[in-house]
């Protein structure tokens, strides 16, 4: 008789783990998906790169099926005479002046039956049947404020005064349009949000001081604020790093510009930003660096050639910089609305 298999060591549990695998890599810019979140203190972990999610695999292959479904509207919005313009990536990428803040826009387009001859900003959603339920009853800005305001912040940095926001039902396949118009006063909110988040270089105040609050217990930065984790060491964790113009980031310790690759592994000059040394409390202090004691009573210093092992790498001068289109490449292309 034919043995069963280990209900761990089977094909759909390998294809979960292939989906676990995968790497999260901290976006380089402040999403604009993010910046409608109730807590300012989870925007600003975000943005600097406080902690990687860990995403288990069956929801990484769920992102991928949102994914997927996306294009799928998208051919089916040209079946039904949709201009759509897009960019060769298939995305339109779009930044305010700072180049920090933005996002990726699904697609623009025309000729949508609630005003044909309008362009506007197209957004494309999967959710639940519950959650959906509730967006066809409430609408999407009482419902989905997030997506709401990934939509103003799309139509006011591409000067558009229309979005048309689709959402498909998972588990009953139905569809579900909502026309959406710009808001000066919530786009205005919105930037100046970003704005105050981006230049602030100490850690907000958490929504709740309580670790079973709704939003806390769901969010992705819960060890940091609840748990007492150390952030993850990077310039965006550090205290001298500053965002320039452009979308560049610089170190004021060392008055350079600072490229992604070094961002993403710091210096030997790293030292925290006070408030994300978690638990751990600080007992002694020298030029450039502090002695800290966790919980556990092991201690660590905060520079190169302590226990964190922050890597030494090339930095680059403003001038290379400017001339280095891995930094920032604004949204000038020739488009046709």
């Amino acid at each position: 008789m034919v043995k069963v298999p280990d209900s761990d060591n089977t094909t759909a549990n390998a294809i979960i783990a292939w989906h676990e695998q995968k790497r999260e890599r901290h976006r380089l810019h402040l999403g604009a998906s993010l910046i409608g979140h109730d807590c300012d203190r989870y925007i600003w972990l975000t943005w600097r790169w406080a902690m990687t999610p860990e995403i288990e695999g069956r929801i990484r292959r769920l992102f991928d099926t949102g994914s997927r479904e996306e294009l799928r509207i998208l051919e089916e919005l040209k079946t039904v005479g949709v201009e759509l313009y897009q960019e060769a990536d298939g995305q339109i990428q779009c930044r305010d002046e700072t180049g920090h803040f933005g996002g990726s826009v699904d697609g623009v387009g025309k000729g949508f039956p609630e005003a044909p001859k309008t362009w506007a900003v197209l957004e494309c959603k999967t959710m639940n049947d519950r959650t959906f339920k509730a967006v066809v009853d409430k609408g999407v800005k009482a419902e989905k404020p997030q997506h709401y305001a990934q939509m103003q912040t799309y139509m006011g940095l591409l000067k558009l005064d229309r979005a048309l926001y689709i959402c498909v039902n998972k588990n009953t396949d139905h569809l579900h349009s909502e026309w959406v118009h710009f808001d000066d006063a919530a786009f205005a909110k919105y930037m100046g949000r970003a704005e105050r988040l981006m230049k602030m270089r100490q850690t907000p105040l958490k929504i709740s001081n309580d670790p079973t609050h709704f939003i806390c217990k769901m969010c992705s930065q819960y060890d940091l604020c609840h748990k007492g984790k150390i952030a993850e060491v990077n310039c965006r964790t550090c205290c001298h790093s500053i965002p320039l113009d452009n979308g560049t980031w610089g170190c004021d310790y060392k008055g350079i510009v600072i490229s992604e690759e070094i961002q993403r592994v710091g210096c030997e000059a790293h030292l925290f930003i006070h408030d994300l040394v978690g638990a751990a409390k600080a007992i002694d202090g020298g030029v450039n660096s502090t002695e800290y004691v966790e919980p556990s009573g092991k201690t660590f210093k905060n520079q190169n050639g302590n226990s964190r092992k922050i890597a030494k790498r090339k930095v680059i001068s403003p001038q290379e910089a400017k001339s280095s289109e891995e930094f920032y490449r604004p949204f000038n292309d020739d488009i046709p609305f």
